[in-house]
């Protein structure tokens, strides 16, 4: 997470610079195929309207899993715009078909679609804040370097309207020699809301809207990934009924959750009424800092993020392993992510 105030207001000026750069897609390839922590072994899948069937191996995977996979030091941190980073990709947009989601991504053709929505960001510069690393923005005419969103959604039959359940996928990178695994920071929400969608899969839910997963990527250099999407996006803003953002929700008490929202909005209520019987889950000051719901809600999109509330803790440090984890913590995200969102799909 962004710690300036400032910082916001100095990634406004991006948007709408930030053109796709179409060979990053072409480059996840190898990765996918080379990667080692995609395990695709199993696959048994087949293709309708280039969409994958449900994969058991897929199906039957978990929220600590993910976050294993996604802090193996091979992602090298995910930093946006890196060779990690792309690995990170290649293994969520595995996920995506193997769960056999709907791509909602770019247009790979005429009439087909891609799990990759791609975008350039700018340099960043290091420094530490607090004791944590963080960044700001460099010079804005060096030059730029691909990253992109993954987007694959659970469609309902005849429904234009959309549910989003999202998290940022990248991190801090490697720096001065130390990974910045990120743990909880975000892979934890990114296992977190694929734990979701699995059990949405495994009930065999026929949802009234379509349920979204958005992996955000850049959101350390600014939410330049979301921001990107909503100055392009790839299906109707308008269209969107509610965004569930969830961001570092591993560590702390077990029942102890912080809401961020700049307003009492309808994802936020539809939290609240989920968390009211099984966790302690207040809107909290962010004093400074945001997530990836913050210009959805500028943008009059009803948007929360969900987080642990010591979520600060060893937050954008070489600390923040996947021992910090609690999984028992990870699972109660899920079950009051999945009690909201059924609220709004059935």
């Amino acid at each position: 997470m962004p710690t300036r105030r400032g910082f916001i207001k100095c990634m406004l000026g991006l948007g709408t610079a930030l053109l796709p750069w179409y060979s990053w897609p072409n480059s996840l390839k190898p990765l996918q195929a080379a990667s080692t922590f995609i395990d695709t072994s199993n696959s048994q899948k087949k293709t309708v309207n280039n969409v994958a069937q449900t994969d058991m191996s897929y199906l039957n995977r978990t929220a600590m899993e993910d976050i294993l996979s996604l802090t193996h030091p091979e992602l090298q941190g995910r930093r946006g715009g890196t060779v990690g980073e792309e690995k990170a990709a290649a293994y969520l947009v595995a996920q995506m078909k193997g769960l056999g989601l709907e791509p909602l991504g770019d247009l790979a053709g005429k009439q087909t679609r891609d799990y990759l929505n791609v975008f350039t960001v700018y340099p960043v510069v290091e420094e530490f804040y607090n004791g944590r690393l963080t960044f700001r923005a460099g010079k804005p005419d060096d030059l730029r370097t691909p990253s992109a969103n993954v987007i694959g959604g659970l469609m309902a039959a005849d429904s234009q309207e959309s549910v989003i359940l999202s998290a940022h996928y990248d991190h801090l990178g490697i720096f001065n020699g130390n990974l910045y695994p990120g743990a909880n920071d975000n892979a934890s929400g990114v296992g977190c809301i694929l734990d979701v969608m699995r059990r949405l899969i495994k009930e065999k839910t026929k949802p009234k809207r379509n349920v979204v997963l958005a992996f955000w990527s850049a959101e350390e250099m600014g939410f330049v990934g979301s921001y990107s999407f909503i100055q392009k996006p790839t299906f109707s803003l308008q269209g969107i009924h509610a965004v569930f953002n969830v961001d570092t929700v591993g560590n702390g008490p077990l029942e102890e959750f912080a809401l961020w929202a700049n307003s009492d909005n309808r994802a936020l209520q539809a939290i609240q009424a989920a968390a009211e019987s099984k966790a302690n889950a207040q809107l909290t000051p962010n004093n400074g800092y945001n997530s990836d719901q913050v210009y959805f809600n500028l943008d009059h999109v009803p948007a929360v993020t969900l987080m642990a509330r010591d979520w600060l803790v060893k937050n954008h440090t070489p600390e923040d392993v996947p021992d910090l984890i609690n999984p028992q913590k990870i699972a109660l995200a899920g079950d009051i992510l999945y009690d909201a969102v059924q609220k709004l799909i059935v």
